[in-house]
């Protein structure tokens, strides 16, 4: 690493020889400038928490590793915001251990260089802030998850073999009816009939490997036979990630059998729509015809359709399709559900 770095090492354990040894190493340090502290008492240096941002332990495993050993995800637990290199004899397992109890890293006693301890060092203060990261934002997937969870439509994340990463709530009530959609002990997700569950198969991998760039929408789209219905579920696939290792596709399931639960209010205030103008975009996000809202609703079509120009006009759309997609990708989609 070419920055120089700072941060004050403490080296916990009880040999005075072993803090003089690592001391001086890390004094020859020439792209780092580190402090060192020797703490001879782990178990008061776990009761205290000593440690600031900044500081780096170094965890004697060479005597006692087995009860040390222990220690490791204590010292994680009091001084979260410092990284853990353990030192070990020639049992590499004991520093693999240690690793998986929550260490960044372990060093063997044998082997120690002052350009092995500062690259341990500088490696485990990266890997540790990445660590930190990583659950800084562990709440905002949560809420991210929440969201989803809020969407009329089944959400479902699967691998490019077809193996399931994610699935919001309505989508696993999908699932678990196994009816048109099932996923087995591989995490496979299939279609309830062999057949469709080939063109299923195809379907994503047509997606995901696109041969033809003028394929329209429906080419990506399939309905796939439930028993306990007579309308089918509506899958529309649409790719994400790239390269090998992040391809992947999303599965939007849909029931065109099942009303969508919207707030006519929210849609109003969204578009700028008045309350029948409103009432009709809701009537045609859940499937209806103008004819039958008209009927239903005992206004003529010309009502319907002088109402249905001004829902265009407002929302800078021209086909009734648009009209619904525009309301079930928008916000209004979300107020079907409490808030966050």
């Amino acid at each position: 690493m070419e920055d120089i770095s700072t941060a004050t090492v403490r080296f916990i354990g009880r040999k005075e020889e072993d803090a003089q040894q690592l001391g001086w190493l890390l004094s020859n340090a020439a792209n780092a400038n580190f402090s060192f502290e020797h703490v001879t008492g782990l178990d008061s240096f776990i009761n205290t928490g000593r440690a600031s941002q900044g500081d780096v332990i170094i965890l004697d495993l060479t005597e006692n590793s087995e009860s040390r050993l222990a220690a490791v995800s204590q010292l994680g637990q009091k001084v979260p915001q410092s990284p853990i290199i353990v030192l070990t004899d020639e049992d590499e397992a004991i520093g693999r251990d240690a690793i998986r109890q929550g260490a960044q890293d372990y060093l063997i006693k044998s082997q120690l260089t002052t350009d092995g301890m500062t690259r341990s060092i500088l490696n485990a203060i990266q890997r540790h802030h990445g660590h930190a990261r990583t659950a800084e934002t562990s709440s905002l997937l949560d809420s991210a998850t929440a969201v989803l969870n809020r969407l009329p439509i089944g959400v479902i994340l699967v691998t490019a073999d077809a193996k399931i990463l994610f699935f919001n709530d309505k989508a696993k009530r999908f699932l678990e009816k196994n009816d048109g959609l099932t996923v087995g002990a591989d995490r496979v997700c299939r279609a309830t009939l062999p057949g469709e569950s080939r063109a299923l198969a195809k379907l994503l991998s047509d997606t995901l490997n696109p041969g033809d760039s003028n394929r329209a929408e429906g080419d990506f789209a399939i309905s796939l036979t439930r028993m306990e219905s007579d309308q089918p579920l509506n899958v529309m696939v649409a790719p994400i990630g790239t390269g090998m290792a992040g391809k992947g596709a999303v599965l939007f399931v849909s029931d065109p059998a099942e009303p969508v639960a919207l707030s006519i209010d929210a849609i109003c205030r969204l578009y700028g729509l008045t309350p029948a103008e409103g009432r009709l975009a809701l009537g045609l996000t859940n499937g209806h015809k103008l004819d039958d809202l008209a009927e239903e609703w005992g206004v003529s079509m010309h009502t319907v359709r002088s109402q249905l120009r001004q829902i265009f006009r407002k929302t800078d759309t021209s086909r009734q399709s648009e009209v619904v997609k525009l309301i079930l990708t928008g916000p209004a989609a979300l107020q079907a559900a409490p808030r966050l």
